[in-house]
């Protein structure tokens, strides 16, 4: 989901074409939602008893309906279905409710039928918020209690899902509603949201952790309740993960400070987004041409960006910096022996191939992509165009990102990726700013820490080059590249695994005020053939701003 900050930012710059891109996402989702809804009726009870040892929450609840209409249901079952409504499942909390709360039932549990209601209360169920508001006044202690036991779990799931690595500040902020917040009762809601201070120095954009409600006629006691609760269960999570500071405010008053330096940080908290300066029109050029390296065919030194050799001095020509080539994929015919018909064998280099019956050599000229062609079976760094692929419909535009201090040729529907995507995609260590395509297939990662000089910018790129083929040791490296436009570039790809397909990944090293600038592009392996040449692009007219 994307923070109300984002979408400001989307429809204030007026990118219709991010946000359809958003709701076909949403479309997708819900598609899969009824699919998956259809699974839960129609699967069998053994099925569905599986699924919630596993932790589904919403298998849980159809599976204790079963259950319960065939007369089955056991103690045992009833624990899944409390762990189910403690883990937020609202269809569990639905059945929690009812069940809970029946008259004459051997289950009957007034607290669990409360928490089952704060739970669906905080998923928006406007009946469980009547419910809790009607209950507080026979049974107030029970419904504070069944709060108290919600709100520490959301702590800890939170805690879980956000802190990664070492936490320099956690900063609690509870704030009262007004009329245009889409909660239940914006006149008595009150909104606790939290977020935590990277190592990077970059402070996370705020978490809603828990939305509370002034039930009774205390309003006062209700909010001093709220911040004790927060307070003992964020300073136990403080003490455990070693974080130095904690700061708890309420409607911009702080009212607990534990620690040092966590206020400090909000007020040099940088907003960071992506701010289109102007369209940008890439001069692609797709050709059967083989692609030209980077290496002089005069002495074998190393062509620049511009295609002179920084040996002797040999200027490329026809060529112009600004064009992006991509050379269509050739025919595979060189995998039969034109000479003897026969199936030809391709070299470890995957450059040269030779026939096992004749013993004639050939070379490739195509890198193919699809690894289906018979005899061909191979990754290169830099693909081909595929056979009957199309180049893909991308508007690009110069945009400022890290805090306006960097300028690059960039996806026109790029976004700040939103935290919940950030948390999934980078448990350790994540760079202080990363940009992203709505469907988180394209991506840009900048970082600037440390301290590097101009001048050292090639040898650093080159231990770094020396770094990553030992932490990924499986992984396909390409040729260094050196640019030299307006500041010193060292740019490293690669290809490495990903949980289910390869990702290929365009690193670059550079100095920004005397510190280490370090950002990476990346794309899904198999769209290569069109985002390689488009991120070496990108990379080599990048502009900063010191």
């Amino acid at each position: 989901m994307l923070s109300i900050e984002q979408w400001k930012d989307i429809f204030e710059g007026n990118r219709v074409d991010v946000v359809e891109e958003i709701f076909e996402q949403y479309a997708d989702l819900f598609e899969k939602f009824e699919s998956q809804v259809e699974l839960y009726k129609n699967a069998p009870t053994e099925l569905l008893y599986k699924l919630t040892v596993n932790g589904d929450e919403s298998a849980c609840a159809y599976y204790i309906r079963r259950r319960i209409n065939e007369d089955t249901l056991v103690a045992k079952d009833v624990e899944y279905l409390k762990g189910a409504i403690y883990n937020f499942g609202f269809e569990a909390a639905l059945v929690g409710s009812w069940l809970f709360g029946m008259k004459d039932c051997i289950y009957k549990d007034p607290l669990m039928e409360y928490i089952s209601n704060v739970v669906l209360e905080q998923h928006g169920n406007k009946e469980a918020h009547k419910l809790l508001t009607k209950a507080y006044k026979k049974n107030r202690e029970t419904v504070q209690k069944a709060e108290e036991k919600i709100l520490y779990h959301a702590i800890d799931q939170w805690a879980a899902g956000a802190i990664r690595g070492e936490t320099l500040a956690l900063r609690v902020d509870v704030h009262g509603m007004d009329k245009t917040d889409s909660h239940l009762d914006y006149k008595t809601g009150y909104i606790t949201e939290i977020s935590l201070t990277e190592t990077t120095d970059r402070e996370t954009e705020a978490d809603e952790l828990f939305v509370s409600y002034a039930r009774g006629k205390k309003r006062e006691e209700d909010l001093n309740r709220l911040t004790d609760n927060l307070t003992n269960a964020l300073v136990a999570v403080a003490d455990k993960m070693r974080i130095p500071s904690l700061d708890i405010s309420v409607n911009g008053r702080r009212v607990y400070h534990y620690g040092g330096g966590g206020q400090a940080k909000q007020a040099n908290k940088q907003s960071d987004t992506v701010n289109i300066i102007s369209d940008a029109e890439l001069n692609v050029n797709v050709s059967d041409e083989t692609l030209v390296g980077n290496v002089c065919p005069n002495c074998g030194g190393e062509l620049d960006e511009n295609g002179v050799c920084i040996s002797c001095g040999y200027k490329r020509e026809g060529k112009s910096g600004n064009e992006i080539h991509i050379k269509r994929s050739q025919d595979t015919e060189a995998m039969i022996c034109t000479q003897c018909g026969s199936p030809v064998v391709l070299e470890a280099d995957g450059k040269t191939a030779f026939c096992s019956a004749c013993g004639t050599t050939f070379i490739i000229n195509g890198n193919a992509l699809k690894f289906e062609i018979p005899g061909l079976n191979y990754e290169n760094i830099r693909a081909d165009m595929p056979e009957g692929a199309t180049l893909p419909d991308v508007k690009f535009v110069r945009a400022a990102v890290a805090d306006n201090r960097v300028t690059a040729i960039m996806p026109k529907n790029f976004i700040v990726m939103p935290e919940e995507m950030r948390r999934i995609k980078y448990r350790a260590n994540a760079p202080k700013y990363i940009y992203t395509t709505p469907d988180s297939t394209v991506n840009l990662n900048l970082n600037i820490v440390g301290a590097l000089k101009e001048e050292d910018v090639f040898a650093y790129g080159q231990q770094m080059l020396s770094a990553l083929k030992g932490i990924y040791p499986g992984a396909k490296f390409g040729e260094a590249q050196r640019f030299t436009r307006k500041r010193n570039i060292f740019m490293i790809d690669f290809i490495t695994q990903g949980a289910d397909q390869s990702i290929y990944n365009a690193m670059f090293f550079f100095s920004f005020g005397g510190q280490q600038g370090i950002g990476s592009w990346n794309c899904l392996g198999k769209d290569r053939w069109y985002w390689a040449p488009v991120f070496e692009h990108a990379v080599k007219t990048m502009e900063f701003k010191d």
